[in-house]
């Protein structure tokens, strides 16, 4: 064999990397001719056989050579290298010699094959990494995101969640950042948290809010001229005058008075007085209808001594309020001066209803009495014309006595009438008051204003003067 075809042969085996052109071997196919022999019969009756010879034609294959491109290489010129079948290489690598590639970042040589970085320690992710096609992506467990290095893992919270009547505004849901609640209009904010944080254990710090409608008095819900008072989660309504319920809406207004009357004290010098008033006035700012009832058919009436008390009463048949309007009428004797106190002397009378009456009686100290003309038994009354019966004023003790002319001057009846002691004293006040008590009741005529007045007719009421 010639020595150009072993090299050309080795070139082959281990793919050199020479560019040009090259034989190749190849089977062809071609006409080849062979003789073979055959037998028939020979002589009479073919009683022997006779060899015979004929060529025949049938294709053969032989082989041949042709002018082609080196192995590992292509093109009109043959000089184009292959890589693997291909003038290009996989992932993007450019084909520089049979079989060897220039490959991009992540890819290795001869076949631009894919780099695994996650194989080894290099690739710095935190928790995991995926190899990709020229390069890798660092990931992270769940509940974490990459950092912006994309190698680091950082807390994620997620989202916090929106709320009722207000929106939330997450500047980040990594660990640290903020998320800032806000109510919407006409809400206020009534308990958890304005702002929160994400925090390592992906829960959010502090609780969620709660907004509350806060602007009912949007809506003018008071009625009657009421002001209207927001509080979170209601209104309150400030009524006016007269009015009242929770918007407002209850007339609570009682029938307006004018003119009543002012109570009077009348001094009758007999035993009747006829008296007239002016009725009162009744009206409603709402235009109700009121029922007026009174105590007396009319304004005039004939009264006793005694007290009275005249009444009227409006009620506002839309709503049940009443106006009362009422005055007493106070009717009695005609009152007497002053009665003197008696020299040397004490005058008793009734420390009880005086206004209707004064019922008094004299008593002289020891030593001392008075005219023979005068009589201790006489009762000093006030009645109702005004004027002292018997006439005032009350006779002075002012007659000395002696004892030789003691039976001169009293009768044994009198003696009740003379106190020894000075009348500031405490013991002679007190019998002098049970003296009075003692003869009011047993006297005809007086005795009465004891059981009428029963529960004052006592001595601690007695009136004493000295």
């Amino acid at each position: 064999m010639k020595p150009l075809m072993w090299i050309m042969i080795l070139g082959l085996s281990f793919r050199d990397v020479y560019s040009d052109y090259c034989p190749q071997r190849t089977t062809c196919s071609s006409t080849c001719y062979r003789s073979s022999k055959y037998h028939r019969d020979c002589g009479l009756f073919g009683w022997r056989r006779c060899t015979k010879y004929r060529r025949r034609s049938f294709t053969c294959y032989v082989t041949c050579y042709q002018q082609a491109c080196c192995t590992g290489y292509t093109g009109s010129s043959c000089n184009t290298p292959l890589c693997d079948g291909s003038t290009s290489c996989p992932n993007g690598g450019t084909c520089r010699s049979p079989d060897y590639c220039v490959c991009p970042t992540g890819f290795s040589p001869p076949l631009c094959n894919d780099i695994d970085e996650c194989s080894g320690t290099s690739h710095g992710c935190q928790h995991d990494c995926r190899n990709t096609a020229g390069s890798y992506d660092c990931t992270c467990r769940a509940g974490y995101v990459r950092s912006y290095d994309l190698k680091t893992c950082i807390v994620d919270c997620g989202h916090p969640g929106d709320i009722n009547n207000g929106r939330v505004s997450v500047s980040s849901t990594l660990s640290g950042g903020p998320a800032t609640y806000t109510c919407n209009t006409d809400y206020s904010m009534t308990s958890g948290d304005r702002v929160r944080y994400c925090q390592n254990d992906f829960t959010w710090s502090g609780t969620e809010p709660t907004c509350i409608f806060s602007n009912h008095c949007n809506s003018s819900p008071c009625r009657n001229g009421a002001t209207c008072v927001n509080f979170v989660g209601g209104f309150r309504c400030t009524c006016s005058q007269w009015w009242s319920g929770q918007i407002c809406e209850t007339d609570i207004q009682p029938p307006v008075l004018t003119g009543c009357s002012e109570d009077v004290h009348i001094n009758a010098t007999d035993h009747t007085v006829q008296y007239s008033w002016t009725e009162p006035t009744f009206t409603d700012p709402r235009g109700s209808d009121l029922n007026i009832v009174s105590n007396y058919p009319s304004s005039e009436f004939t009264f006793p001594w005694g007290d009275y008390t005249v009444q009227y009463v409006a009620t506002k048949t839309s709503n049940g309020l009443q106006t009362e309007c009422s005055f007493q009428i106070k009717v009695r004797p005609t009152p007497c001066e002053e009665l003197n106190v008696p020299v040397n002397g004490a005058r008793l009378c009734n420390g009880w209803k005086t206004d209707y009456g004064r019922f008094c009686m004299i008593m002289c100290q020891q030593n001392y009495t008075i005219g023979p003309s005068q009589s201790y038994y006489t009762w000093h009354v006030c009645g109702a014309s005004g004027n002292w019966i018997a006439a005032s004023p009350v006779p002075d003790c002012e007659v000395p006595v002696t004892y030789e002319y003691e039976d001169e001057y009293y009768h044994p009846e009198y003696a009740g009438y003379v106190y020894s002691s000075s009348c500031e004293d405490d013991a002679t006040r007190n019998t002098l008051q049970t003296l009075y008590i003692d003869y009011l009741k047993g006297t005809d005529g007086f005795s009465s204003f004891c059981s009428t007045y029963e529960s004052e007719c006592m001595k601690e009421n007695v009136d004493v003067k000295c």
